[in-house]
């Protein structure tokens, strides 16, 4: 009785025990991320902040595969609403950086013509009057958002 009560304590803290392998609810998987397209409009700090209450940041695009993803997510999650992503040139106009990091963008999806060095749009946003692609625009404005984090992995791992 007593191997039969030890075995089953056992096997409750080994499955107990495993660790998350999906995105959370509501969050859509990619490669090696997890998205979040918001339903609300907030202005670019605090879509940011946002996405760090859930341990996450604004979406970093790093490769054409990955802004193809994000732009046929917005389109089916949200039709006809731009998204901010987590890039600014605020610092130094002219030069974007991903805001989590300070990496410099190295990847680009600009709509021609932008940005427009214009100094006071300072924030990345994909636009849906031109067809997604990036626009900088002031950060006051209000848009929907992408949040990313790290996708927790394949293979469910033991601890303990």
């Amino acid at each position: 009785m007593l191997t039969l009560f030890l075995s089953s304590v056992v096997l409750f803290l080994t499955y107990s025990d495993i660790v998350n392998t999906e995105c959370p609810l509501g969050w859509h998987h990619y490669g090696s991320s997890c998205f979040f397209f918001s339903t609300e409009a907030f202005n670019w700090l605090d879509a940011e902040s946002s996405c760090r209450a859930h341990n996450a940041r604004l979406a970093e695009v790093q490769s054409k595969a990955q802004s193809d993803y994000l732009i046929n997510m917005s389109i089916s999650v949200g039709p006809g609403q731009s998204y901010w992503l987590g890039a600014r040139d605020d610092i130094i106009e002219g030069t974007w950086i991903w805001a989590s990091t300070d990496e410099v963008v190295t990847y680009t999806n600009w709509f021609p013509g932008e940005p427009n060095g214009v100094r006071r749009e300072n924030c990345l946003h994909m636009y849906t009057g031109e067809g997604l692609k990036w626009n900088d625009v002031s950060c006051t404005y209000t848009n929907r958002f992408i949040c990313e984090k790290e996708y927790p992995g394949d293979s469910s791992e033991i601890i303990g």
